[in-house]
């Protein structure tokens, strides 16, 4: 087989290939890992070798062995392909062999002779079919907004808030680690042996990204892979209040986003800095972790900075930030003490601040930043944050009334004078009190919005009730 005399030496690495071709059964492969076992069928008593593969097509594969197989040697093999409950036996003759380590170990390349029309067809499906960008291309069909991949179980996606099966078979632990792996570099691989835990961007070939989560579960791995979109959409677009484009208008300060995971805090961010992006001109650098969204140089100059690739951490990134001439960063998540530290000290010092929290509510957001700081801190950290918070924005989204995506409910908090003034007396419990009578600022609370999204006939009366925070504003 021609492409067999093709492959390069690196090909061990383990990465997936799904990318259409015309002449698929003569071209299209696989590269991954996974057993290959084999005798030399012309040797009587020869000892069977066990050994991984590099690379396969319908028509034969690629292997790394430990011992000199000479060209024209035939072979019965027997393939575990990891998402088969059940080996595949055939025939095949060696086509082509180099060494890579002297002595030790070389490449194989062997043609089929016989092989089965099933055994074929599954091995074509396998090189066709089963792999992680199948399944995202896939989901992104059904327009998902994740994928999770757990062992035992097909490829899951959340559509409109729900999650379903993918009609796909179950995910078997060895081809479930093998495609998730596939996404990894050798040092996210080495990172996440190490953690445990990883999260990093993956692009499609296409250019669509996705944010990943690699984790452990039971033993084995899984993962959540969210959808980013490559279009920023705008404030307007997203449903957020006007007040929004106010606050990207500021020169300094910080301004919180804040909602539970996957409330699209991260979008909102990326429309705020699109906005400053097109209207300003200024030095915008960001730290994330992964980095989300990507944006050109429009007016202003954007330097993206991801955690584990540019930087070793937040803390890190923040503590030379200053002397890249920054008039905005956006720091993906306020974490730990170190990184809102670093934050409130650069809001404090003249720059604008775009930051998330994971908190209910804009009055909680506040609370939660003070209760990272010891006991002996917080009367001093209450007295910068009056000083230097701008904004929070808090967010959740919903499932739209007619099926088609979420909807966004908000609650604007903006720090007039008076608000300040709570913060920095402890006084947190009356700032719902205080939004509810700031209207004209901009300010409202997240039940105004739902009862906005409700009569508006976006979305639901029960779901807008079940997320409200008082009920009885939803009495009929």
């Amino acid at each position: 087989m021609n492409e067999l005399n093709e492959i390069p030496t690196e090909a061990c690495a383990m990465t997936i290939d799904c990318q259409p071709s015309p002449d698929y059964r003569a071209r299209k492969r696989v590269r991954s890992r996974f057993a290959v076992r084999y005798h030399l069928r012309d040797e009587v008593g020869s000892a069977e070798q066990t050994v991984e593969t590099t690379d396969i097509s319908s028509n034969g594969l690629a292997f790394i062995a430990p011992t000199w197989l000479p060209i024209g040697s035939r072979l019965e093999i027997l393939l575990d392909l990891p998402t088969l409950l059940q080996s595949i036996k055939t025939h095949a003759r060696v086509t082509r062999l180099q060494e890579i380590e002297e002595g030790k170990r070389y490449l194989v390349g062997v043609t089929f002779e016989s092989i089965s029309e099933s055994s074929e067809q599954a091995i074509e499906n396998y090189v066709q079919g089963i792999g992680v960008n199948h399944i995202l291309r896939k989901a992104l069909e059904r327009n998902a907004s994740d994928v999770h991949l757990v062992v035992n179980r097909p490829p899951m996606c959340r559509i409109g808030g729900n999650l379903t099966p993918m009609d796909m078979p179950p995910l078997q632990p060895t081809g479930l680690e093998r495609m998730i792996m596939s996404m990894m570099t050798d040092r996210q691989r080495e990172q996440f042996d190490r953690d445990l835990e990883l999260d990093f961007a993956y692009v499609l070939p296409e250019g669509i990204r996705f944010r990943v989560n690699v984790h452990m579960e039971m033993g084995n791995i899984a993962a959540a892979l969210r959808v980013i979109s490559n279009k920023i959409r705008n404030i307007t677009e997203l449903g957020l209040p006007s007040v929004t484009e106010q606050l990207a208008s500021l020169q300094k300060g910080m301004i919180i986003v804040t909602g539970p995971a996957g409330s699209g805090k991260s979008t909102t961010l990326a429309a705020i800095v699109d906005l400053i992006n097109k209207q300003r001109s200024c030095m915008i650098i960001s730290v994330e972790d992964p980095i989300e969204y990507v944006h050109s140089v429009q007016r202003s100059v954007v330097k993206q900075r991801e955690v584990g690739l540019d930087t070793h951490s937040f803390t890190n990134a923040l503590k030379h930030v200053f002397r890249q001439d920054p008039n905005v960063i956006l720091i993906g998540e306020m974490r730990d003490l170190d990184s809102i530290s670093m934050s409130i000290t650069a809001a404090e010092t003249g720059h604008l601040v775009l930051t998330t929290l994971h908190t209910p509510s804009t009055a909680e957001c506040i609370n939660r930043i003070i209760d990272v700081y010891p006991s002996s801190q917080q009367h001093q950290v209450r007295n910068q944050l009056a000083e230097c918070l701008q904004a929070v924005i808090g967010q959740i989204l919903l499932p739209r009334k007619d099926g088609n995506g979420m909807a966004v409910a908000t609650e604007v908090l903006i720090c007039t004078p008076a608000i300040r003034n709570l913060i920095r007396h402890g006084q947190s419990e009356q700032i719902p009190s205080f939004i509810q009578s700031g209207a004209q600022l901009g300010m409202h609370l997240l039940d105004n919005s739902l009862l906005n999204l409700v009569a508006s006939g976006v979305v639901e009366f029960d779901i807008a009730k079940a997320y409200s925070r008082n009920p009885s504003k939803f009495m009929l």
